[in-house]
């Protein structure tokens, strides 16, 4: 059908349908801002915690991203950004280049020849989630859906079939909400010279497809904002909120919002910039009404650090985000690895990690949106079904800690490594680290026994014992621990209702304080929690002679591997006990995802990880580390889910010192693990990162005697 009139009949259908809505029912929404921030949160998101999140599009054929790390989803627009690297690679794999070969030209390859979205359904269904978000567009103009607003769309072109539609049937059939999510907020610019900007303009090389190939242009653009655009933009929201009946609206952030001279929530806008927020609040308004007037209990995401609406307007939400509060009703759309879309060779979360994440969230209010990447065939990365599976198994023991629960007075107890939720009059605690000992809830001090009914540990049949003292509720655990595996639930029958509605931080900026900044383009992977009661000690000082706390300590004369090639100082310079001004071993500008391997020879009880710097030209002092650990015999190499995570190290604060010293420390007594390998995993330092370019001078790891 001719696009013009399927677009004549996409409007004809919305008009009568939208008219008939507006007819028979009575509108709760007013327009306002005020209005929507009185939505209520739907049941099904506030009970049912744990959602699918899909990146999948032209994008998964690609599945590469310069070092092996990042959003590989932003790939479209780094090949044109990012020419000297991308173009090589694009030559090599399809035999040309931009602007003879580009992005439109890789969309038949995403072709989805493999997918049947009933085997996802089930999946998705029996790892435990509720609700399924998948990407009807992304930054690249790609529409996944059957549209009559544009010919690139997955019934036309690509797959040729409306991936939209079909998966929204599979998951329906098992009883899971759906949402389409949508993120073209972020088009205008995403093939343009600059970012985020109100008039935009295509990078030459796509100005020149657009000139050979006309159909790209509405592919590729419209570039910047315009009257048109944000008629457009409105448009395809209605038509995926018409034939999809979405149960959540997901936007991406809007980055416009805090760019190019506006400041929307702060009143400061130029005139298109206000149009877009004034039609946008009308959007949002009309899809809720529509989901009154349907009887159907819908909800919106309010996404980034800078929220795009109002607070209240939605839950709060932002990439792998980890309130460290009760904050008010948020959601942490969280990767596996550190890509969405499709990455070959990722770098992985370990399965303890994703799960204690996910008690984390939870505990605080949160919801857990695990995103997938699938390949461009349909089929699922084995990794990833790996962690599913793993988060599906604990959930099925463990389940009644989450579905349907609620936070209590306290999200954490740091020093027993528990986290808390409660459903009625259960207090659930959960075990974030073997439970091998007795161990006492301070937060039930007070308490009288006649308070407590029973204690059992989920998952085993084996009898827990329990007393009340006046430092709380002390249990200890059974030697039979059960089925569940890297977190223990013990659950707590009281006689009274647990849940405390009144211990949210409400206010939003002070609930996202600490939190890990959004970046916008995917530059910087998560960063590991400490080691619990571990803490970091980084000391400066103008000589390498001038260090009180953390002398360079002797040669170790221990090898040290890197994942890519250093140039300067040999790698055996990190092992020489020598600190100087100058550069020791350092990665290339550019380089993504360098890590430096330490072995011990044999498996040690670590109690400290150290490092030093020097201050080169203003940055390269600074120091930026993932640190993890491996007790294998062999060298389990350089994928680091194999490893445990032990903590984080970052002294960009301290960057203008002449020299830096950095220590992850073990609590007096203590020890970080048993080891053999440590890994120094090297981010990125500048804005835009550039490159693992810390000028490091001394890697040391001390071990108890």
């Amino acid at each position: 059908m001719d696009i013009k009139m399927k677009a004549v009949r996409f409007a004809v259908v919305a008009a009568c349908l939208f008219g008939a809505v507006a007819a028979h029912a009575e509108k709760p929404y007013d327009g306002s801002w005020e209005s929507l921030q009185r939505m209520p949160v739907p049941a099904w998101f506030d009970d049912g915690k744990i959602g699918i999140f899909i990146h999948w599009g032209p994008y998964s054929a690609i599945g590469y991203r310069k070092g092996g790390r990042g959003y590989a989803e932003h790939v479209p627009k780094m090949i044109y950004r990012e020419p000297e690297h991308y173009y090589p690679y694009v030559k090599q794999r399809w035999g040309a280049c931009p602007p003879e070969f580009g992005y439109k030209d890789i969309i038949p390859d995403f072709k989805a020849e493999k997918w049947n979205p009933d085997e996802w359904a089930k999946l998705f269904k029996e790892v435990g989630a509720t609700y399924v978000v998948l990407t009807a567009e992304h930054h690249d103009g790609w529409a996944n859906w059957d549209s009559d607003l544009t010919p690139w769309n997955a019934v036309d072109k690509g797959p040729k079939r409306d991936l939209v539609g079909d998966l929204g049937k599979a998951v329906r059939k098992q009883g899971l909400k759906y949402a389409p999510s949508y993120h073209r907020e972020r088009h205008s610019s995403f093939f343009a010279e600059k970012l985020y900007v109100v008039n935009a303009t295509p990078l030459p090389d796509i100005a020149e497809e657009i000139r050979r190939v006309p159909e790209a242009a509405s592919l590729y653009g419209p570039f910047g904002f315009s009257k048109d655009y944000v008629d457009d933009y409105v448009a395809r929201w209605k038509e995926i909120q018409q034939k999809y009946r979405p149960d959540m609206l997901w936007v991406d952030d809007f980055p416009i919002y805090t760019r190019d001279g506006n400041q929307v929530r702060k009143g400061t806008a130029k005139p298109i910039i206000q149009y877009f927020d004034d039609q946008v609040r009308g959007m949002i308004t009309d899809y809720m009404n529509n989901g009154a007037a349907l009887n159907q209990p819908v909800y919106v995401n309010n996404k980034g650090g800078n929220r795009n609406w109002p607070d209240g307007v939605g839950c709060l939400e932002k990439d792998n985000l980890k309130l460290k509060v009760i904050g008010p009703k948020w959601q942490s759309c969280t990767t596996f690895g550190t890509s969405f879309g499709y990455l070959e060779g990722d770098t992985y979360k370990t399965v303890e990690g994703v799960i204690h994440e996910m008690i984390e969230v939870v505990s605080r209010n949160g919801n857990f949106l695990i995103n997938i990447g699938p390949k461009a065939d349909g089929t699922l990365v084995p990794e990833q079904v790996e962690r599913l599976r793993a988060m599906g198994d604990w959930l099925k023991i463990n389940g009644a800690a989450i579905y349907g629960s609620r936070y209590w007075k306290e999200c954490d107890q740091k020093d027993e490594h528990l986290a808390f939720t409660t459903n009625g009059k259960n207090l659930y605690a959960i075990k974030l680290q073997k439970p091998v000992g007795p161990f006492t809830i301070a937060g039930t001090a007070g308490w009288t026994a006649g308070q407590v009914k029973s204690v059992r540990l989920l998952g085993s049949h084996a009898e827990v014992e329990w007393t009340m003292s006046p430092q709380g509720l002390a249990v200890s655990p059974p030697s039979n621990l059960g089925e569940s595996q890297y977190a223990w639930t013990f659950e707590i029958v009281t006689d009274r209702e647990q849940h405390k509605p009144n211990v949210i931080l409400h206010d939003a900026a002070k609930a996202l304080t600490g939190t890990k900044e959004v970046d916008l383009e995917g530059y910087d992977a998560t960063m590991p929690e400490n080691v619990p009661g571990s803490s970091v000690v980084v000391e400066t000082a103008s000589s390498a002679q001038g260090f009180k706390q953390l002398p360079p300590p002797p040669a170790s004369g221990l090898k040290v591997a890197a994942n890519q090639k250093t140039g300067n100082e040999p790698l055996e310079s990190l092992t020489d006990g020598t600190v100087t001004a100058g550069f020791g071993p350092v990665f290339g500008n550019g380089t993504r995802n360098g890590a430096y391997k330490m072995d011990l020879g044999a498996v040690k009880s670590v109690s400290a990880i150290s490092s030093w710097s020097h201050n080169m030209k203003g940055f390269r002092g600074a120091q930026k580390l993932a640190l993890y650990g491996s007790a294998a015999t062999a060298d389990p190499g350089w994928d680091l889910s194999r490893y445990a995570p032990l903590g984080s190290i970052d002294t960009t604060g301290a960057a203008k010192a002449p020299f830096t010293a950095a220590s992850l420390q073990a609590a007096e007594g203590k020890r970080l693990g048993e080891f053999r390998w440590i890994v120094w995993a090297v981010s990125p330092i500048s804005e835009k990162g550039g490159g693992e370019n810390t000028a490091m001078q001394e890697l040391f790891v001390e071990c108890i005697k």
